[in-house]
């Protein structure tokens, strides 16, 4: 009897907290509720003592030491200085000596990462703030490395502001909208190259070297400027506003490239003479160490051949140094090629993973620093003095992120203790880092480690966010392995209802992304729309199909030429695999994606094998021959190359295959993945006789950014997977 007294009490206390745990909405789910807190940006300073970040109230920049975290020294106050700041600082940066700073308040977005803004000197031994131009809104300011000058770019030109003097001088003339740039990328490079920036100062700050972009040849795309957003030229609010600009389709024109070296003293530029044809890429320009030596780094169009090299500014000669070739493509780690006086560095796949390579400064190999059956996915630096090299890999396998050391005779550490993704920022002489770890079902944890991975102080370990989820409704995410039709095993992971009952039959979404190179099943938190629906029924599935990332060249290359095919089958495979589980409801499974996951769930719900009642794709490519020629012919190479493959990855050739219910999304300024794509779709569906369902945003992008956007969005989509899955 006093057995099942006490099986009855811990039976009721399971049920009365069981009973307390808060069901969670889908509202506090996208409005950040359960979004983990992030640290403010830490930038070392140049003792590697102490650093600095915005204080919460964007007022003041205030200094720190990593030791301690103790506030040394408020270094910018904008209530407390002479002359004129912005109303809330939103970033930063030193000159070297730390005696002024670049500040910069409200951005103006141009595209996915570039913005203007107005631009503030602060001299810190003055404590006097005085505007970068008055001329205009800025981009991209940046020190040269005496100090003394900033260049920056205005309405497509380079301009040089002379601190000691005051003077504005004009480094290029000619830029002009949808025609000619000078020291920033086109839309196709800054999308697909990742960068904004496309100038450089020399170590001796005597010469500024910039990418010239001549985009007159390339086609232009417009699309219509509703609501909020209408052209502000327009002022009839009956008529819609118009954005144009240029946007190379697949097989299309680039602009042509070209680089120049402004001498300061001379006042005047010289083209540096590459032996490039007029189609290669330049997406990179950066001074070594020396002054004579700005490294050029080029791909040709097919991006199977990287070339790096060394162009001196005053003879215009270049010098090549690297050379970096596959049978399919290349995708060098830009960030992680690094000069020092002797040495730099580079990532490259000869071996068939993601390895660490040492060159000379004249470009002769070295050494094969790191090597193994697993990928480098990020080089985080080197200290010169001790020769011990730092980088991010999947050693402990695809869905973990690690941290370790190196030295050159090929001495190893892991530095990083805990299972799951963890990632590190160092200071300038590689003494201490900022470490953030977080595994799949645990958030964000953010501390100071020193160089051997030792905790020194924890900085935030979310301490809110896990009360919150220990007093609310859901179940841990748990990570799968599912066969691909071919025996390949998949990496993915599964979220269940928490009240799941084994004897029941539940109905799946497969969330996917797919694309080259990503990965969407990592031990790393995330807190997403899935648990609502988890908890509305639900059983929610990602699996990483070929082409992922983390896995070596063969696996993520596999998709060479046939995008959209093996993921498919991938997809599909995935189905089958869940419909033979004892508690899936095999009729019921659905998938979606957004962008390149958007284009997979078209393609499964237009395959012949689609086991898919119901399919959300949002802002997806419909055809190949739509999307931007640097992301497509990387892995596709041009239509006239490779028409048979092309046309086997088009959703909008078969769309009078689609079986189950669609809803097809997508934002009407979507300058990505443009919205005439969908429109053709809708066409070909409506010819084919087949229903579906849409839902346009009229004034949104890409990303569909902004609480409203996506309360809606989201709202949308759950109501779709109740009605139809």
């Amino acid at each position: 009897m006093k057995r099942i007294s006490l099986l009855l009490i811990l039976s009721l206390n399971f049920f009365l907290l069981s009973a307390a745990k808060q069901e969670i909405s889908l509202d506090s789910i996208i409005s950040g509720t359960f979004r983990s807190v992030s640290i403010p940006e830490i930038r070392s300073m140049q003792d590697g003592r102490y650093y600095t970040c915005i204080d919460e109230s964007g007022k003041q920049i205030i200094q720190y030491s990593y030791l301690t975290g103790k506030q040394e020294a408020v270094i910018l106050d904008i209530n407390n200085l002479k002359g004129v700041a912005p109303r809330r600082i939103i970033g930063y940066v030193f000159d070297f000596t730390e005696n002024k700073m670049i500040v910069w308040g409200e951005r103006n977005p141009i595209h996915r990462r570039s913005y203007t803004t107005e631009y503030y000197v602060y001299n810190i031994r003055r404590n006097f703030m005085e505007v970068l131009s008055e001329n205009g809104a800025q981009r991209n300011a940046k020190f040269s490395p005496d100090g003394r000058s900033i260049a920056f770019v205005r309405g497509n030109n380079l301009f040089i502001k002379r601190l000691d003097y005051g003077t504005e001088i004009p480094v290029t003339t000619d830029g002009c909208e949808n025609a000619v740039i000078n020291g920033v990328p086109d839309w196709v490079y800054e999308e697909e190259f990742e960068e904004t920036c496309a100038f450089d100062w020399s170590p001796d700050s005597k010469f500024l070297a910039y990418v010239k972009f001549n985009e007159k040849e390339v086609p232009d795309y417009s699309f219509p400027l509703f609501g909020a957003i209408r052209s502000k030229q327009n002022q009839n609010m009956y008529y819609p506003g118009y954005y144009t600009y240029k946007y190379p389709s697949a097989g299309d024109v680039n602009s042509s490239v070209s680089v120049y070296a402004f001498n300061l003293q001379t006042r005047s530029a010289k083209m540096m003479n590459l032996p490039v044809s007029e189609e290669d890429y330049i997406p990179r320009i950066r001074f070594t160490r020396n002054n004579t030596q700005l490294a050029v780094m080029t791909l040709n169009r097919a991006q199977n051949v990287f070339k790096m090299y060394f162009a001196n500014p005053k003879s215009t000669q270049c010098k090549l140094v690297l050379t970096d070739e596959s049978e399919k493509y290349v995708e060098p780690m830009y960030d992680a090629i690094q000069f020092s006086t002797k040495h730099f560095t580079y990532v490259s796949e000869k071996d068939g993973y993601r390895h660490l390579y040492l060159y000379g400064a004249n470009g002769g190999l070295q050494k094969q620093l790191t090597s193994g059956k697993w990928d480098l996915t990020k080089y985080l630096g080197c200290d010169t003095i001790n020769n011990v090299y730092y980088y991010q890999s999947t050693e402990e396998g695809p869905t973990q992120r690690s941290i370790y050391r190196i030295d050159l005779k090929g001495k190893k550490f892991k530095i990083s203790a805990k299972s799951g993704v963890n990632e590190g920022s160092f200071n300038v002489d590689y003494s201490y880092y900022v470490q953030t770890w977080s595994d799949i079902n645990t958030p964000q944890e953010y501390s100071i480690c020193n160089a051997f991975g030792e905790m020194v102080r924890p900085l935030e370990n979310n301490k809110r966010l896990r009360s919150l989820l220990s007093k609310s409704n859901y179940a841990d995410k748990t990570f799968i392995s599912v066969p691909a039709a071919d025996g390949e095993m998949l990496n993915g992971w599964m979220l269940k209802p928490s009240d799941f009952d084994k004897n029941k039959k539940y109905p799946v979404l497969q969330i996917q992304y797919s694309g080259p190179d990503s990965q969407s099943a990592l031990d790393k938190f995330d807190f997403g729309w899935e648990y609502y629906l988890a908890e509305k029924g639900y059983i929610l599935t990602c699996v990483d199909g070929r082409s992922t990332g983390g896995r070596g060249e063969a696996f993520r290359k596999s998709t060479w030429c046939n995008l959209g095919i093996f993921e498919t089958e991938d997809q599909v495979a995935t189905a089958n695999y869940l419909k033979k589980q004892s508690y899936v409801d095999g009729s019921r499974i659905g998938i979606w994606g957004w962008s390149y996951g958007g284009y997979i769930s078209l393609m499964c719900m237009t395959d012949t094998s689609s086991v898919f009642k119901a399919g959300i794709a949002i802002g997806p490519v419909c055809d190949w021959r739509y999307y931007n020629t640097i992301y497509t012919e990387r892995y596709m190479r041009t239509p006239k190359e490779n028409k048979s493959g092309y046309d086997a990855g088009s959703p909008l050739l078969r769309a009078a295959n689609l079986k189950g219910r669609l809803l097809l999304v997508h934002g009407m300024t979507d300058d990505n993945v443009r919205v005439n794509q969908s429109m053709d779709m809708t066409e070909a569906l409506i010819q084919a006789g087949v229903q579906f369902d849409m839902q346009l945003y009229p004034t949104s992008n890409h990303s569909m950014i902004g609480k409203t956007y996506q309360l809606h969005l989201y709202n949308r989509l759950v109501d779709f997977v109740l009605r139809n899955l």
